[in-house]
């Protein structure tokens, strides 16, 4: 909600954002509400009184990484110049990776110390995988005249900018830098720009991109011995990127139904 507010969105899915219908003072008023409400919920809930205090500085750390990652978009905004993608990259791990780190941990911490400790290194290389997918869906979500928001009127740090001004030249290149610069040249359109996106198929490397990071997401989980966990974790990608199939999940339960198909046979 935060991040809406200072990036200036006035759509978010499809719906005008709390801050556009509502006002920013009642914006702010109801993320603060829904942080306290959280921390309410990690106090009152069940766990152990152990637990529960891990669970409070996992969610404390995830907020405050959340912040400094944000926060370093502000930082470049004050004195905008032009970004390579794995320094964009980076801002996307940095800004929301954590709340997808944080939401995994405290169930992996309600489920008990020791289940936390056997999947702690796995959940943060499945979280920043699938942060960074996420924000490149963004962007290219975010590409022509349906785009819920326009990164380039925004002069937000994009991953597609980036990339189409590593592979621009000559006077496409200065056009690409002046946006960075947030000082754009009367013909570096909305448009003009995009034009020049899909001219130097930087789509088409966001692309790859967002199916590498997907994939890593599900290779971060081949050490998973818990296949209930495995299974939920890869219909998460699923869900989120709206893939009907995501690839070894199939071919895993195949495998396993087979054997016990052999089994049976063998015992008859």
């Amino acid at each position: 909600m935060f991040p809406q507010i200072e990036d200036g969105d006035a759509m978010r899915y499809g719906e005008k954002t709390l801050h556009e219908e509502y006002g920013v003072p009642e914006a702010l008023n109801v993320g603060d509400l829904l942080i306290g409400e959280g921390y309410r919920l990690i106090g009152s809930c069940k766990a152990a009184a152990e637990q529960k205090a891990e669970m409070l500085l996992v969610a404390s750390q995830g907020q405050r990484q959340l912040c400094r990652g944000q926060g370093a978009e502000l930082c470049w905004a004050r004195q905008p110049a032009p970004l390579g993608s794995l320094q964009v990259l980076d801002i996307f791990r940095q800004k929301t990776a954590p709340a997808f780190e944080v939401a995994l941990r405290l169930g992996a911490l309600y489920a008990g110390t020791g289940q936390h400790e056997e999947v702690s290194d796995m959940l943060r290389a499945y979280s920043e995988a699938l942060g960074i997918a996420y924000q490149i869906r963004d962007d290219l979500t975010d590409l022509g005249a349906k785009g819920e928001t326009n990164d380039i009127a925004g002069l937000r740090p994009s991953l597609l900018l980036a990339v189409a001004h590593e592979k621009a030249q000559g006077e496409t290149k200065k056009l690409l830098e002046s946006v960075w610069r947030r000082t754009p040249q009367p013909e570096a359109t909305a448009h003009r720009v995009e034009s020049l996106y899909f001219e130097l198929k930087a789509d088409e490397r966001a692309r790859t991109l967002l199916e590498t990071y997907k994939e890593e997401a599900i290779r971060s989980l081949r050490g998973v011995e818990n296949p209930n966990l495995k299974g939920l974790l890869r219909r998460v990608i699923g869900k989120i990127f709206n893939d009907t199939e995501i690839r070894g999940w199939c071919n895993e339960f195949e495998a396993k139904n087979l054997a016990g198909r052999g089994a049976l046979v063998a015992a008859s």
